[in-house]
């Protein structure tokens, strides 16, 4: 009696095997709906300038808000520039205080012993010469004369230059005292107080860029976010533009489809769509189509089947608009487009 049962209940289960694929396979199918990826937009945090990471006070899932640190370079080079600007400028500024202020007593009355040093250096000079000029005058007669030779005129004539030379720069030496003097006695000239404030200008600029050099050594968070990824450890030293850390913006979230030309009419910027995902196969979350590919490609490998991959298409973006607590970047979802 049980040789009987097997087989007729083996041929039941066949029945209705058969029975439901021929319901799955011919139920209508809707060709509105496209399978992707949802995807985040991934924004890499890269310093602008490069150093030794001192303090890294984030990990790889951490929530994280716009301006929080993500890093911190080493800055003590930049703050002895800091140091080295500031000092400048109170030195441009001093002096300039003192061209505004006129000159004070006290220099004044080193100037004028820098005048009378250089007027005695410059007559001592000037008597030696005269000795040496009444020498050269004597040696060139006993040379005529045949007394002495050419070498010991020509040393005599080398000394008087040599003194002719020193006089003239003693000479200069006192124009030069002089005119300092004459300046200190008279009060700065205004092209020499404008070049003194624009000195005090370029000093005030190298304080601004060494303070802004600093303020970049701290790296801050440019968006709200999640720590995606984590490329650099405390202690590495980077350069500029090299990754510390990707952060995921959750809430520009999109999906992107790829729509045969023959259903590209579908598919127009503003135009709606609805995604769904397997978490929570009851609900459908609103998109909105954001961009049309303008190029035909071939469809990607891991959008479709192996029949399909010889297909050209063009790639749609939707921005997803709902459900952004809800929906997570890299989950399946399935768009239908109305």
């Amino acid at each position: 009696m049980r040789k009987k049962i097997v087989p007729i209940a083996i041929v039941l289960v066949l029945i209705s095997l058969a029975v439901l694929g021929n319901r799955y396979f011919n139920r209508p199918v809707d060709t509105n709906t496209y399978s992707g990826t949802i995807e985040g937009t991934e924004l890499p945090v890269q310093p602008e300038l490069g150093g030794r990471i001192v303090d890294l006070p984030i990990h790889e899932g951490q929530a994280i808000k716009t301006g929080d640190i993500i890093a911190k370079l080493d800055d003590s080079q930049v703050k002895i520039s800091l140091d080295t600007a500031k000092s400048q400028q109170a030195q441009a500024q001093a002096k300039l205080n003192d061209l505004l202020g006129g000159a004070r007593a006290e220099e004044i009355r080193r100037l004028e012993d820098l005048l009378a040093q250089a007027n005695a250096n410059a007559a001592g000079v000037g008597q030696n010469l005269q000795f040496e000029e009444n020498n050269l005058a004597s040696d060139q007669k006993l040379y005529e004369s045949g007394a002495i030779s050419k070498q010991i005129l020509d040393a005599q004539q080398n000394k008087r230059d040599t003194l002719k030379a020193q006089y003239e720069g003693a000479q200069a030496n006192v124009k030069a005292a002089q005119a300092s003097l004459d300046q200190a006695q008279a009060g700065s000239t205004q092209p020499t107080i404008q070049a003194q404030k624009a000195a005090v200008d370029i000093t005030a600029q190298s304080v601004k860029a060494a303070e802004l050099s600093i303020s970049k050594l701290t790296i801050k968070s440019p968006a709200s976010g999640q720590v995606l990824y984590k490329h650099v450890e405390s202690g590495q030293v980077v350069n500029p533009g090299t990754s510390l850390v990707t952060i995921l913006d959750p809430n520009d979230l999109w999906i992107k489809i790829y729509i045969p030309e023959a259903k590209l009419n579908q598919a127009k910027v503003g135009r709606t769509a609805f995604i769904a995902v397997d978490s929570y196969p009851d609900k459908k979350f609103k998109g909105q189509i954001q961009y049309v590919s303008d190029q035909a490609e071939f469809t990607p490998k891991n959008v479709q089947t192996k029949e399909e991959r010889t297909t050209t298409v063009y790639a749609v973006k939707i921005s997803i608009s709902e459900g952004k607590d809800q929906i997570k970047a890299g989950m399946p979802a399935d768009v239908t487009l109305q």
